[in-house]
Order: C-alpha cells, then structure tokens, then sequence
C-alpha cells in the first residue's frame, strides 16, 4: 500500500495533534492507483476522526494568514491539473511554544465540512499542504478569513518543511460546498494548480444540513424551585405527587329544599351507591366558594334591556341604577358554592417516579405509557361519577386552577385574573405561581393560621375545625344535610374532607377486629370478678347486627367510609375569626347534635385543604356506614330564579343566593306561559311585591298596567323617575263608557296571523270567539246589575240573551243597544229588566258602563298605567249578595270590567314588544262565566303576546278552580298560618307535596318578633321559578331609594306620605 497516497476524505483539526473530530459521514471516494494522477474527489463526504491517531496519515497545512491581509483576487480559469507530489511524513509532534500557542488560540475555528486538499506535484516534498479549516460555522455574509504566514523562527518538527510565501500571492479557487465557504490560498509552486470541479447545479440547490456544535457540558449551581406544593405536576384534570395520581371532578349543585322526600330518598341511594363502588380509593371532597359576579350579571340585565326608560335630570339613571344594585349585591355575602371531588385512584411506583424525574431534566414530565395506562382507570371513574346522584365531570384547567388557588389562599379575596393559558399542563417550576403571593404566619400554640398577601396586603385569619362526635341523623325526614348546614351563615367558609372508603372485606375485617376488642375487655372484667359495663355488650350486639347486614346485604350496606372533615372559618382579624369560630360551633351544637373541634396545629390543618397535600393527623376520625356520607351532601344548593332579570331579593332557606327574576323569561326562552300567581294572606306583602316587580319592568322600557282596587300602588306613579311617563286612571271619576264592555274585548287584526289560507281560517275563528267572549261579557254584567232577586230567576238569564243575541257584537255597540232591544220585546219581564238597567245607570258609577268609551283612553304613551278604584268599598264574598250596599253591588262589575280594561291595553300593541299586566283581588272574577274566560284566556295568550301577566289572590283555590295551574309559570305563595287547608292548596300550587311539614313552613313566613314594637321590614316568600325549583326567598329592593316608602301600604304609611302623620324609619332588611 502507498501510504503516500493519502485519501483527500480525511481531514484533521489544526493544531490538536491526535484528537479528531467527528464530521458528518459521506460516501467513500475512490482510491487512486499507484501510478495514476490524482484528481479532486467530486464529493468527499467521510471525515474520520481516527486518523490522527497514526502518524503519517494526514498531508501538512499552512497556517492562516492574519484577517488583515489583502481582498482575494478573482478566482482565474481552471488549468490542467498537474501530477500529483509525495507529501512529507510528519514527525512526533512537540509542545508548541508560548507565542505559537497564543497565535493558534486566536486562530479563527471552523468546524464546515471538510475540503479535499490539493497534493503537490510528485517529488516536491516542500509542498504546503492545505490551509486548516475553521471550526465556527460560517454564516452568511460574513468574511473568510484569509492565509497568515508562519511565525515560527524555525521549522516544527512536529509539521512538515514549510516554503516561503512568495511576494504575489495566487489566485485560490473556491468551491460550493454548502455554506460556500472560500478555501485558503495555496503557495505557488511554479506550476500551474487544477481548480476543483465545482458542484452541479442540482446539488448546488441542495441544503446542507446544519452540524451540531457540541457545548461543553459545564454543572452549574442553579437552586431548584422552593415548590410548597406536593403537587409534582399538573396535566388536564390529574393532579401528580411523588406517590400518587388524582383525578379531579366537578359536582354539580342539586336541589334539596321543597323536594319531596321519595326523590331525596332516590337522591341519596344513587349518591351512595357511586362511593360504595369508588371501594379501595381515597376521595378528596372539597367545597369551595365564589363571589357572585355582579358585573357580569349587570351587563347581562342591560344587554336584555333594548330600550330602558328614558332618563330624568336630577333623578337616578339607568347605569345608576345598575350601579346601586351591584353595590347592594357585594355589601351582602352571595357567595356561589363550587363543590369539586378527588380521586387518589393509583399509587405509582417507584420505576414512574424515577421516570418522571429523569424526563424533566429532558423538559418532560410523566411518562406516554403511565399516561395511558391512567386513561383506561379514569374512563371507568368518568361513567361511574356521571351517573344520576353526583352527576359529575371532569373539571377544567380554569376550575382545577380556581381550586388550587382557594386552597392556597383559604377565605382570602379570589385573585382578579386567572392564568391566559389554559392548555391545563403545570410543570414543576410553573407551580410557583399558585403559592408565591400567600405568606403564612403560624405559631406552634397558635388558635388561627395569619395569610398575608403580599401583593395586595390583605390580611386574613383562618381557623380549622374538626368534625367531632356526632349523634345519628335522620335525613332527609328530620335534618338538613350536615355538610352543608354552614351555610345558615352570612360568611363564607371552605370545606375539606379525606374519605377512605372501605369495601365489604376490609369492613368485615374491621369489624371482626373491634368485635374481639370487646369481647377481650369482657373477659378481662370477669377474671377479675367486675361487671362489665353494658355499653360494651350493646356495642357487641351492634358489631353483629352490622356484620349480618355487610355479609348478607348490598355492596352499598357493607361499605364504610373512614373520614376526616374539617370547616376553614376567617375573618380579618383573630377575634373575628374565633368569634366566627364559636357562632359555627354553637350552630352545630344545638341543630344537629354535632360536637366540632377546634384542634392544635393549625397549619397542617389548613394545609389540608391544598389538593395533594397529606392528612395533618389521623385524630377525629369518623367511621360511619356510606349512606351517611351521602348524606352530607355538600353540593345541596338554595338557588332559584334566572341570573338575566332584576334583583328582587335573596334566598331564605339554608344558604344565601340572590333572586333574579325576569318576568319575559318563560315566554322568550322556556316558550312557557307568562303567567304568574300571588297568594297571601292580607298584609302578607303581594300588593308590595306586585308594586316592586312593575316599577322594575318599568325602568327597563316594559308596557306596564297595574290595576290596584284599593289605590297604594298609584303612588309609584310620583316617583320622581316615573313621574313623566307615568299615568293613574281612577274609576271612580271616569268619564262615561269607560267600561262599556263592548269595546273592552278588541278585534283581532289579520296582520297578527300567518299568511294564506290557514292564517285565513285562524283568523276568522278569532273573531268568532271575540265575538262570543263580547256577548259573556255583557250578560254577565247586566246579570250583576239588576237586583240578586230578579237574577235568580230562570227568564232573567232567557231574557238577557236572547237581547244581546240581537244586538251585533262588535266593538262599535254599547249596553244602551241592549237596553232598547229589551224595552222592544213583546214580553212585559223584558221590559221590566229594561226599566231596571236604566234605573241603574242613573247612578254615578253605573254611568261608566253606558255609552261610548273616550278616545285615546290608554294610550301607548305611559310606560306605566294604574288603574285604581279609590274609594270604592269592595264587598265581603262571604256574605250573601242581598245584604250587600248599592255600592258594593256596583263594585263587583266595575272590577270585572276594570281587569278586562287592564288587559286592553296591551292587546293594542305589538305582538312581539313587552308588556307586563298586574291584576289585583282577582278573587272577584273566579265565580262568573266571563272571569274564568277571560283568565284562561290571559294564561293562553301571555305567550304569543310576550305578556307577562300577574295574578294576585288571597286564596290559591280561586287560581285552582280555574284550570289554569298547568300554565302557570311562577308561584309566589306568602304567610298562611290561619287556615291549614288553605295552606294545603298552596302547597299544591306550588307543586310541594302536603302533609309532610311545609304547611308550618307557610305558617312561620315573615313572622314578627313579638318581643319587640318595631315593624316588621322585610316580607319572605316561598317561590317556585319556570324550571320548577322552590326556594324560600326574602324580598328585597332597598337598593332602590324610595321605593319601600311609595310601595308601603299600611294605613300609618299612607298617613305619613299625605302628610298626617311622621314617617316612620323602616328596620333594616337583613336585621
């Protein structure tokens, strides 16, 4: 082999004697023959670094010239190339000296692909070799640098026998070998030098792939991340610890109040079938809060409010409004319970841990395979808990980020803004963020655990309880759900409860195990001659009563819970909160017979409530079977109405939430009827609520007509902001034919049906039953006014309808047509009916049934229209009709006629436009013909005229005689102490089933306190909303200024508004 020959592949890093460097490989090249010339490889592509191992194997390089040196020259045109020269052998190298050394350090490093060198021509064996090739990748536009001459004194012994540059330097040649760099110039040796063939075009084209730069691997002393979190890693739902993997869930709010106790029990089964087949797992139940977003709900209200009414100078506006119902709604706690549940559902092995762990240093975290591995177990978990009873599901990067920081931050204010991004992944570093701006502040002895945020320096005190010895429950017959009695308080708390949850072996075991602990202290009582007590041989025959029902019974039976549950109490400062602390353990104590703890370690208490964290300590353990757990229900929730409609109160009941109501709710969403009930008896505050709902729906731009016999309700039309759009038609002192009844009834317009020939045939089987409900109308009325004698008799009815079936019944005719046709008949009774009717109408208020109604009588221009009878003494239905007065005689008609005038104003305009009508004493219309049509009529309509109609009544059975209780949308059903069957019908009203103690419910509304004189300043309400939730709810608008003193409708009040008498300051609401 000529080992002079050397391969031009092979290239070495300058000035590093035997180390090499790894270049990207390439495909071999030919090996010249022995004799042949050599000539450039077209592509050199194998660098070995094992070359410079042996001695010999590489042709020498001159040293690069300094920078400085002068612009290459234009590359000339290839020559022949010249026979190829022996290259010298190296010999060993030496140590370089000093200057040498400090000049290769400075020498620019290129690590590009390797350039074949050119060999010099044979015997010439002072060639130059090729320059070096710089290790720093070259970059584009930046300058080559260019050949320096050596600064040796002499010859290296180490490189080859080097020849003086000479005075002109020659052109080099260059070749495009990916990042194009130019190769060094090559000495000229009196011959002429071949250039290298240049690439083709289609490999000039190609992009070289970049070479990696090895750094040098240097430890540095980075800190690791203080993390106070157990929490290793969050992904989705699951959280990671070292140890374990849980699975998050969100549980959705379930009704409990007014709900029949078949379906509770229904409830409660199914709830505890779901942990009896969680068996084996341990569960994190955590129940967290969230303060009502009352800016959301404000631009909600004002989005759904196309045109409110326009503004007054100097009264409250619109966004005022607004602005004073957001600020009543954050002075009052109305905190939304969230109720979130863990799963501990794997242990991970020492193998994933260290997989974990050796994938972060890599920028990874948990492993695809345990990934997948705890996909299949969460699928089983996602079908079990979404079943009917918690109906739960997996919770989202937001929620599971909300709870990290309310546990954090226990009872401290929630943060503003939550993380941007919301792909759910939290690494080990990022978990900073849930835990940096909370400091905490304990003390060994401590009574509470101070948190400070260092952000915003806020301060706040946290006290854990610990549920202690506890009686047995009867739930749902006797007690609310024990986990969510805390909410009877006005200030917001946290709950964290751990819960290992045995199945039916490690139950048995469990109980085997104490039943010998009994039987071992009885038989250490008889060898020493004592009486056992008979608490021991109770609790014997309790073990086995359990163990036969574990052994023979359901999964559900055998199964045990073991718990830890503990209650965060806060407050701004120590005394506050222990104060909290004493009022939540006294609660307990005397409503549901159970004994909380206020235990030592305050910190790892609190710390409990940090998902993945450890049990603080095993103390206050309670075993109990898992129907009881069930029971504890802490997602019961006290909600009702919509979250889009106006603020009309808050709920009464075991947690505070505020009402909503938006009375176009049911027809413009639920496509329900519009129709809304009232009940209550005198002074149990309707007329007030029927007031507040109408000036409400007036601030937003809604028709309103309220008609109110007894007249409070006309001083909201003196309200300051209503004052200009407001109008009060008294009907005492009406002009005549106000209630002609003819025109009360209006012809429908064919513009309100569809076109073609169906909309035809609706259209005239609309006018028929006009016509018909307009001839009712009227017999019903002259039946009232002639004398109860006189209409008991048979021809009377005859009579009076074979007149008005001759009369045409438009809206054009009056009860003066029915008059004449009566006095024309042949029959002496009709004209003795006639002389009757006309006896009548010589009285004043009689005069508003004859004649021609007023042009322009209720026009569309008031927002707010009430239409009172002031003065007017109704009767006593009780009694019989002879015995009552001339006046009370008249009132019974003018009240018929009055609720159809109500309702005649909103059939005159749009179908599709809002409109509100509130009707007062509607009792008076259930036992005529012509008042249970036109109630039913109302019920029917309400939908297709977005009417939203209200209904009050003393009794519910005037609503229930009329059929109409399955239209019914909205049930509001105040204090009924006086009658227990009157209270039954309300119940059933309200769709609650009787006899099962909600009739005292209904007694026990806005009860007064008998110890003291003052008034009573709030009215409470049990109300059922469109989707069939009850509540009882607590009125309250005193967020409007004004409103209480013109809605006040208690004689003293009238007296002081006139001005007889001093006003009288109403107690505070929520006193």
């Amino acid at each position: 082999m000529d080992e002079a020959a050397l391969d031009p592949a092979y290239a070495t890093s300058p000035g590093h004697g035997g180390v090499g460097v790894f270049q990207a490989p390439r495909p071999v090249p030919r090996r010249i023959p022995t004799g042949e010339p050599p000539t450039v490889p077209e592509s050199p592509d194998i660098d070995s670094p094992f070359l410079d191992l042996f001695g010999g194997a590489r042709p020498a390089r001159p040293v690069a010239p300094p920078r400085e040196h002068a612009a290459i020259p234009q590359q000339p045109a290839a020559v022949e190339p010249a026979p190829a020269a022996p290259v010298a052998h190296p010999t060993p190298r030496l140590p370089a000296a000093p200057a040498d050394r400090r000049a290769a350090d400075h020498r620019p490093v290129d690590r590009g692909p390797a350039v074949p060198s050119i060999r010099p021509p044979a015997g010439d064996e002072t060639a130059p070799a090729a320059p070096a090739r710089s290790r720093v990748p070259h970059q584009a536009g930046d300058r080559l640098p260019a050949v320096r001459p050596p600064t040796d004194a002499e010859p290296r012994s180490d490189r080859p026998t080097e020849v003086p540059h000479p005075p002109e330097p020659e052109p080099i040649s260059r070749r495009s070998r990916g990042d194009r760099s130019e190769r060094a110039p090559v000495p000229s040796t009196g011959r002429e030098v071949a250039t290298p063939r240049e690439r083709s075009a289609g490999r000039r084209n190609q992009p070289t792939k970049p070479v990696r730069v090895r750094a040098p691997k240097i430890k540095f002393g980075d800190r690791d991340p203080s993390v106070e979190l157990a929490i290793t890693e969050i992904a989705g739902h699951l959280t990671f610890t070292p140890n374990t993997v849980t699975a998050w869930y969100w549980l959705p709010e379930v009704r409990w109040a007014f709900r029949p106790d078949a379906e509770r029990e229904a409830l409660l089964a199914a709830i505890s079938e779901q942990y009896a087949g969680l068996a084996g797992f341990r569960l994190h139940l955590r129940r967290t809060t969230r303060p009502f977003p009352a800016d959301e709900w404000a631009r909600t209200i004002d989005a759904h409010t196309v045109a409110p009414l326009p503004d007054v100078p100097g009264t409250p506006s619109w966004g005022d409004h607004l602005v004073a119902a957001q600020r009543h709604l954050m002075s009052i706690n109305h905190a939304e319970g969230q109720t979130y549940l863990g799963v501990t559902f794997a242990r991970r092995s020492l193998g994933d841990s260290l997989t974990e762990r050796v994938l972060r240093t890599f920028g990874r975290g948990v492993a695809e395979g345990e990934r997948r591995r705890l996909g299949r177990t969460v699928e089983q978990f996602d079908e079990v808990l979404g079943a009917f009873g918690m109906r739960g599901r997996r919770v989202t990067a937001q929620e599971l980020e909300w709870l990290l920081y309310r546990s954090v931050a226990l009872c401290m204010a929630p943060p503003g803004a939550l993380s941007p991004v919301t792909n759910g992944r939290w690494e080990r570093g990022d978990l900073l963020a849930l835990t940096e701006q909370v400091e905490r502040y304990r003390t060994p002895y401590g009574s509470t655990v101070k948190l400070v945020n260092r952000m915003t320096g806020e301060e706040r005190h946290v006290a854990v309880l610990a549920v202690g010895r506890m009686e047995p429950l009867e739930i749902p017959e006797r007690h609310e759900p024990w986990l969510h009695f805390h909410e009877r308080l006005p200030w917001p708390m946290e709950l964290s409860t751990r819960v290992d949850i045995l199945g039916s072996g490690d139950s048995f075991r469990n109980l085997e195990h104490r039943l010998r602990m009994i039987r071992s202290q009885q038989l250490d009582y008889a060898e020493h001659g004592i009486d056992a007590p008979p608490e021991l041989e109770r609790l014997a025959k309790r073990a086995l009563v359990i163990g036969d029902e574990m052994t023979t019974g359901l999964p559900v039976d055998s199964a045990r819970a073991h718990g830890w549950h503990r209650i965060a109490v806060g407050g701004r400062t120590r005394e506050e909160c222990m104060e909290r602390a004493r009022r939540l353990i006294q609660l307990y104590s005397r409503e549901l017979r159970i004994s909380l703890q206020h235990p030592k370690n305050q910190d790892w208490l609190a710390r409990e409530f940090i998902p993945g964290e450890p049990i603080a300590n095993t103390g206050y353990v309670r075993r109990m079977p898992v129907p009881l757990l069930a029971a504890a229900l802490p997602q019961a929730a006290s909600t009702v109405g919509d979250r889009r409609g106006d603020l009309i109160g808050r709920t009464a009941g075991t947690c505070r939430r505020p009402v909503f109501l938006d009375l176009h709710y049911p027809m413009e969403v639920r496509e329900r009827s519009g129709l809304a009930v009232f009940v209550a008896e005198p002074g149990g505050g309707k007329s007030t609520l029927l007031g507040a709902l109408g000036y409400l729906a007036a601030r937003r731009g809604v028709q309103v007509t309220l008609l109110d016999p007894s007249g409070p309700l006309a001083r909201l039309c003196a309200m300051p902001e209503l004052r200009p759009y407001s109008r009060v038609l008294n009907l005492t002192g009406s002009e005549h034919g106000t209630l002609a009844p003819y025109a009360l009834i209006p012809t429908p317009l064919r513009s309100e049906f569809a076109p073609g020939a169906a909309g035809d045939r609706e259209f005239e089987i609309a006018v028929s039953n006009a016509r018909a409900e307009r001839r009712m109308l009227v017999q019903d009325i002259c039946m009232m006014l002639v004398p109860p004698q006189v209409a008991r008799e048979a021809s009377t009815a005859t009579l009076f309808r074979h007149a008005v079936r001759q009369v045409p019944a438009e809206e054009t005719s009056t009860l003066d047509d029915v008059v004449t046709t009566l006095g024309q008949l042949d029959d002496d009774s009709g004209k003795e009916l006639a002389n009757l009717l006309l006896d009548t109408a010589e009285m004043p208020l009689a005069m508003l049934f004859f004649g021609r109604p007023p042009e322009g009588l209720l026009g569309p221009d008031a927002a707010l229209t009430v239409i009172t009878m002031a003065g007017l003494r109704l009767p006593d239905l009780k009694i019989e009709r002879e015995y009552w007065s001339a006046e009370e005689a008249l009132a019974l008609p003018m009240l018929h006629t009055a609720h159809r005038l109500a309702v005649r104003r909103c059939y005159g305009g749009s179908m599709s436009s809002r409109k509100l009508v509130g009707l007062d004493e509607a009792h008076f219309m259930e036992g005529w013909r012509s008042g249970r049509s036109f109630l039913v009529r109302l019920a029917r309509d309400s939908r297709k005229w977005n009417l939203a109609a209200l209904v009050a009544s003393q009794n519910p059975r005037d609503i229930l005689g009329l059929d109409v209780q399955n239209l019914v949308s909205t049930v509001f059903v105040g204090r009924i102490a006086e009658d227990t069957e009157i209270a039954s019908e309300a119940l059933r009203l309200l769709r609650v089933p009787v006899n099962d103690g909600y009739e005292a419910t209904l007694a026990s509304l806005s009860t007064a306190d008998t110890s003291s004189a003052a008034r009573l300043g709030f009215r409470e309400f049990v109300m059922r909303d469109v989707d069939g939730r009850v509540q009882k709810v607590r009125v309250d608008v005193s967020y409007v200024d004004g409103l209480l003193e013109h809605l006040d409708t208690t004689p003293a009040a009238i007296a002081a508004a006139a001005g007889v008498l001093p006003s009288v300051p109403l107690p505070d609401l929520e006193a």
